[in-house]
């Protein structure tokens, strides 16, 4: 029988120990976490992951994600320390066989919510979690984006599927973008902060802010800046790499050798902060992986279909599965393509029936 999440996880203390741990307060992203949000996302996850949910427990594990901060960043933190995709991947890497002992994966993910306090789960984790690094994010979202306001008094917009690890120190205030995307108003604070250098930090390179307005978007690839107000200062990863200035208005792309070209700053590079995902000759196969950011569930092309390009922009307000929902049923407007929809969280896009 498919494990069943308890019916209000706030009715389980906060102070209850998890099973098979000596610790008493779970961490999630770096955080505290209550242990019955804790218990509750290991219950959803492994069912979930299971294969065994209905429709009707995906419809009460999303409003459960959506009720509170703490069951978001519970979440987020399963997916990071396991390496699992940004939504439900019915694939997910490390979750094979979960049916066989939905009550044992359980107990194997609440452990994961105890940081090192058991070997048999930091084990675990250190086997099967490549990612296991965006554990050390202060901030991340699932599949909307939301906004902060920093110590500093810096505003942050993170995209979704977004990390950020805080480091603010004597020398600078440093933020690592471990995932996705920010958009940053620095803030111009009294006393020792405002003497400090903003910088953030990418697996790329290093973006300082000169009194700025800019975003910052980080992946495999590459990391892309766009700055729309004043200046910043960009340095690659690579050893001596010479500072380069970005001013208002321009954008570029970098890795850790090698700088792109100085591109015009447009209104595509923010328009994930205004609930857009605008679409210039972008491959179907790229177009969905992105689209799939903002939804929980699976997305796939047709290998016969993956490569047709194609422009537009699509609303997607705060995501969720209705908005993407929507701009699913766009595309057979715009290309040679039907949807087949496995279930309404596993959804192929495969060459349309030619009719005779």
């Amino acid at each position: 029988m498919a494990p069943v999440p308890p019916s209000d996880p706030r009715r389980l203390s906060s102070a209850t120990p998890l099973p098979g741990s000596s610790i008493q307060a779970p961490q999630a992203l770096g955080r505290p976490l209550p242990a019955g949000v804790a218990r509750a996302a290991a219950g959803w996850f492994a069912l979930l992951q299971s294969g065994q949910a209905s429709a009707a427990d995906r419809a009460r594990w999303q409003r459960w994600l959506d009720e509170d901060a703490d069951h978001g960043r519970a979440w987020a933190h399963l997916q990071a320390v396991t390496g699992a995709l940004t939504g439900l991947n019915a694939g997910g890497a490390g979750y094979r066989g979960l049916s066989a002992a939905p009550r044992a994966a359980r107990r194997r993910l609440l452990g994961l919510f105890a940081g090192l306090g058991t070997a048999a789960g930091a084990g675990w984790l250190a086997s099967r979690t490549p990612q296991w690094q965006q554990m050390a994010a202060d901030y991340s979202t699932g599949t909307q984006r939301r906004r902060w306001s920093l110590p500093d008094g810096t505003d942050m917009l993170l995209g979704p599927g977004s990390a950020v690890a805080l480091q603010f120190d004597g020398s600078e205030r440093r933020l690592r973008l471990l995932a996705g995307e920010a958009l940053f108003t620095t803030g111009h604070p009294a006393g020792a902060l405002g003497d400090l250098p903003f910088v953030v930090e990418t697996a790329h390179g290093r973006v300082r802010a000169l009194g700025t307005r800019f975003m910052v978007r980080s992946s495999h690839a590459g990391a892309r800046v766009a700055v729309f107000e004043r200046a910043v200062e960009l340095r690659t990863a690579g050893t001596g790499a010479t500072a380069r200035r970005l001013q208002a208005g321009e954008a570029m792309d970098f890795t850790r050798t090698d700088w792109g070209t100085v591109q015009p700053a447009g209104p595509a590079d923010d328009a994930w902060s205004r609930g857009q995902l605008w679409v210039d000759n972008q491959r179907l196969d790229d177009f969905l992986a992105e689209l799939n950011r903002y939804r929980p569930g699976w997305l796939h092309a047709d290998p016969a279909v993956a490569g047709l390009r194609f422009s537009g922009v699509f609303p997607l307000d705060e995501g969720g599965i209705d908005g993407t929902d929507a701009v699913l049923a766009m595309l057979p407007g715009a290309l040679p393509v039907q949807l087949r929809w496995r279930t309404r969280w596993w959804v192929v896009v495969e060459p349309a029936q030619v009719r005779g």
